[in-house]
């Protein structure tokens, strides 16, 4: 191993490297320099080295970058790397450092002596490595020699042992004469066709193959003797005992003499049967797919339709709003409409994003006791208002008695109902919708289930149509989606809510024009000491908005909002201010961390996607500072795991955009007056 052993060093300075070239001068070394970390990339791609002394902080590319992608190559992961820094140990970028795949840190300014000990541990190293592939390729060669000779044993060993061989494997194995007709087969041949080699011999075997296959196999045969090349193709062969044909993979091959005459052809037959009938189970399931594809297209259309059109009306209400030659009443009117296209088109959202996290399997479920007559009052009294616009009624009553309690989760429970009749008022043009509640006792291997009845006065479903009711990228009727709108998510995620929560939604069979019945069912939990009721006590409530005025309770409070956003600052700040807050900005995370540890706010609002520095930076800034006021976290991340990410950095709620407002001035509520007690 006489040739010089390659060291790279990578400095982007040249007294440094220069330092190094004294330090490890020696015969044996080739020292390799380059001055940046693209240079240090070139040389691995040209050379093989030892170790690759590394300077850290470098223009362009640092170190850290740059032992990064010398680790991404199979050839160079495996070579031992050696940061040089100036920095203290106690720096945080030693920790990345090893991370990235250094083996070791010099610190400047260096021991020579320790310097050139590292590296003469990693040369020996890899001397030894190479020295071990020096043998590992002599001991290869050694045992290709040793396995050609071998093989030429078993080639003149070989056509003695053919017929055993032949006959010991799974498979079936033939030899025809120069015209084709048929002159040895293997025992499995005889086990498969029960046929002796005096009924198979010359073209008794044709007996064998499938009717239908037999035209092909002699296209195959016939052009196979004028052109003395081999073939290859599929056939059926019937079994001898049971009769049945199965598929056989066929291969043919002509076998020549020294003289490249033509000698005998070589034959075998593999059964692929199974695999046959796998393959065109999978051609039926692509079929499957592509309808599904194409179905999911057809969904996707109509999404997008179901998208633009609420945000068509925002855009357009929204310039209106800016003409001075609007009037109040119209401003109003404008107002409303973007109000209601706004929240419809967040409800399309929170359903694809509910729906994609139930096909994930990901959807958190939490549960909670439930008050049965409250919960019910206050869905009557949100979907009302609904119902009386289109001029219908909606009942609510009770079948028997039902829990007054029940175990399970409330907004999933609400969200489902809320579907459910909202259909229900949509598909009416008239009468009423009548939602009956009942309880289903526990049965052998069924637990306690509550039922909610929902029935309709519309035009009802045929069974076709029900069959694909709670498919996700179907919908029943393309004209009736047409007609009421809709994205065809409500109800297929509305099922595996319900299912989610222990319970079903089914649809009761009626007559075409008699509207529709659907059947919500949810475990209760245990009902053990639960009172029962025969009422639900109905009465008209003041909807949240209303208490949020009459609350008037945020005047004095000081709110911090944290937001890069301009639009969401003015929009935020309005409804603060509106009712009696005082409000100051911060741009991003690192100037919302100074301003709250320098001011005297009582509730700190922050937004989580920010330039300089993001939410969760800013609010664990915070409370590693001995911060202790109320953090809110205001973001367009809306998932279970979001919540639970913000909480666990500190946050004390989280609230999503776009914005509710009276949610958000009853948590500033809430937290302002804990702040001040």
């Amino acid at each position: 191993m006489s040739e010089q052993i390659n060291i790279l060093l990578v400095d982007d300075r040249p007294e440094g490297i220069v330092t190094l070239e004294a330090v490890l001068t020696n015969p044996e070394y080739n020292l390799v320099k380059a001055n940046s970390g693209k240079e240090a990339l070139a040389k691995v791609l040209a050379h093989d080295f030892a170790v690759i002394l590394m300077d850290v902080q470098m223009p362009e590319m640092d170190g850290f970058e740059t032992v990064s992608l010398i680790k991404q190559r199979e050839r160079s992961r495996n070579i031992p790397i050696i940061f040089l820094t100036a920095l203290t140990t106690g720096d945080h970028n030693i920790s990345r450092g090893y991370s990235v795949g250094a083996v070791d840190y010099v610190f400047k300014p260096f021991d020579a002596y320790i310097l050139k000990s590292k590296v003469a541990v990693f040369v020996d190293l890899f001397k030894k490595n190479l020295l071990l592939k020096e043998q590992a390729e002599a001991l290869q060669e050694a045992e290709r020699r040793e396995r050609l000779r071998t093989l030429n044993e078993l080639e003149l060993e070989g056509r003695r042992r053919y017929q055993n061989l032949a006959d010991a494997i799974p498979q079936i194995v033939f030899r025809a004469g120069r015209d084709g007709a048929m002159e040895y087969f293997n025992q499995f041949w005889h086990l498969y066709t029960a046929k002796t080699l005096k009924e198979s011999a010359g073209n008794g075997w044709e007996s064998v193959v499938h009717p239908k296959d037999m035209a092909s196999v002699d296209e195959k045969w016939t052009e196979s003797f004028r052109s003395q090349t081999g073939f290859e193709c599929e056939c059926r062969f019937r079994h001898g005992k049971t009769g049945e044909y199965r598929w056989h993979l066929l291969r043919v091959v002509p076998e020549f003499n020294e003289l490249t005459d033509l000698v005998c052809w070589i034959g075998a037959a593999t059964d692929i049967h199974d695999q046959k009938m796998i393959q065109q189970e999978l051609m039926h399931a692509k079929k499957m797919a592509d309808a599904a594809s194409e179905t999911k297209s057809r969904f996707l259309a109509n999404m997008s339709h179901e998208i633009r059109t609420p945000l068509g009306v925002i855009l357009g209400f929204s310039e209106l709003l800016g003409n001075p030659k609007t009037t109040p009443a119209q401003r109003d009117d404008s107002i409303a409409v973007i109000r209601r296209n706004g929240e419809q088109l967040s409800k399309i959202i929170d359903e694809i994003l509910d729906l994609s996290k139930v096909e994930a399997g990901k959807l958190d479920i939490e549960l909670g006791d439930i008050s049965t007559v409250d919960f019910l009052n206050g869905v009557h009294t949100f979907m009302s208002l609904s119902a009386r616009e289109k001029g219908l009624e909606l009942l609510f009553d009770v079948k028997g008695e039902v829990p007054k309690r029940v175990h399970s989760n409330a907004s999933r429970l609400q969200q489902i109902l809320v579907n459910l009749i909202g259909n229900a008022i949509k598909f009416s043009p008239k009468g009423a919708i009548r939602v009956t509640v009942s309880h289903q006792a526990a049965e052998k291997g069924r637990p306690s289930r509550l039922a909610i009845s929902v029935k309709d006065s519309g035009p009802g479903l045929t069974n076709d149509q029900i069959q694909n009711l709670f498919q996700p990228f179907t919908q029943v009727d393309t004209s009736m989606t047409r007609k009421y709108g809709g994205t065809g998510l409500g109800l297929a995620l509305s099922r595996r809510l319900a299912r989610a929560l222990g319970g079903d939604i089914v649809v009761e069979e009626s007559p075409p024009g008699e509207g529709c019945e659907f059947v919500i069912t949810l475990e209760t939990g245990d009902l053990t000491d639960v009172p029962f009721t025969s009422s639900l006590q109905v009465d008209s409530r003041k909807d949240e908005t209303a208490k949020s005025k009459n609350r008037d309770t945020l005047k004095g409070v000081k709110v911090l909002l944290v937001e890069d956003s301009v639009d969401n600052q003015v929009l935020v700040s309005r409804f603060l201010t509106m009712e009696g807050a005082q409000v100051e900005l911060a741009n991003n995370g690192l100037e919302g961390v100074e301003k709250a540890i320098g001011g005297d706010h009582d509730v700190v609002l922050m937004d989580i996607q920010m330039p300089v520095l993001d939410g969760y930076g800013a609010i664990s800034k915070l409370r590693g500072q001995g911060f202790e006021k109320p953090i809110i976290a205001l973001t367009a991340h809306g998932m279970v795991e979001d919540r639970k990410r913000c909480l666990e950095y500190g946050s004390n709620d989280h609230l999503t955009k776009p914005v509710n407002r009276v949610a958000l001035i009853d948590r500033v509520y809430q937290f302002s007056q804990q702040a001040r007690h």
